[in-house]
């Protein structure tokens, strides 16, 4: 009982600190034209992080508005993933459309509501992804950590299968469509850059 009351009050006190900055509102639009560029690696890369062991399969790079993050201490996963981004593309980075929808995310699920959906299934499923990130640094889980919903931003790095030492394994996607379990995409991240935001915006138009 000692035990669940601790991991209660620092799963709040980990909450209370890391939570996501203010979302951002841009104009509507279609903010992010292009599909995530993937290459598949014929020699799958191989290398230790954090006790894990990490295998690249693809290269992968990914400009999309976040549309919804969460942010994980306790779980498993969050040893070496701290933090999951939902993003879209085409449609769904437009926030006139955005706009109609509710996003959500729990443990390391995402899903969406509209009473009434402005676009297709089809674009709702190929144009979003929920992403678990894995910082390859301290600065880019920082520059992760400074990252608004709302924003389009462009990330960069490879997607990834992790083993622990434990046992534990976690798949990713590869590819856009799929749903259900291990749809999601595990991403080693190593650029991260925000490229339109509320502030830059303002800047431009100055």
């Amino acid at each position: 009982m000692k035990k669940l009351i601790l991991l209660a009050i620092l799963g709040y006190f980990a909450w209370d600190y890391f939570q996501p900055l203010p979302a951002v509102h841009l104009p509507p639009g279609e903010e992010a034209y292009d599909d995530p560029v993937q290459r598949n690696l014929g020699y799958p890369e191989t290398f230790n992080f954090k006790n894990h062991e990490i295998t690249a399969v693809a290269d992968f790079q990914i400009e999309a508005k976040v549309l919804h993050q969460e942010h994980y201490y306790l779980d498993r996963a969050s040893k070496i993933s701290p933090m999951d981004f939902v993003l879209g593309w085409k449609l769904m980075s437009d926030q006139g459309i955005v706009d109609q929808f509710t996003f959500s995310q729990s443990v390391r699920w995402h899903s969406w509501y509209s009473k009434l959906p402005p676009v297709s299934k089809y674009h709702i499923i190929n144009e979003t992804a929920n992403v678990h990130l894995i910082p390859s640094n301290e600065q880019i889980a920082q520059k992760l950590k400074e990252v608004r919903t709302g924003e389009i931003i462009r990330l960069a790095g490879k997607l990834v299968n992790v083993q622990g030492k434990d046992g534990w394994f976690w798949k990713t996607s590869m590819v856009r469509s799929d749903q259900g379990e291990g749809s999601s995409e595990i991403l080693w991240v190593e650029e991260v850059e925000v490229t339109k935001t509320e502030e830059k915006k303002e800047a431009d138009a100055a």
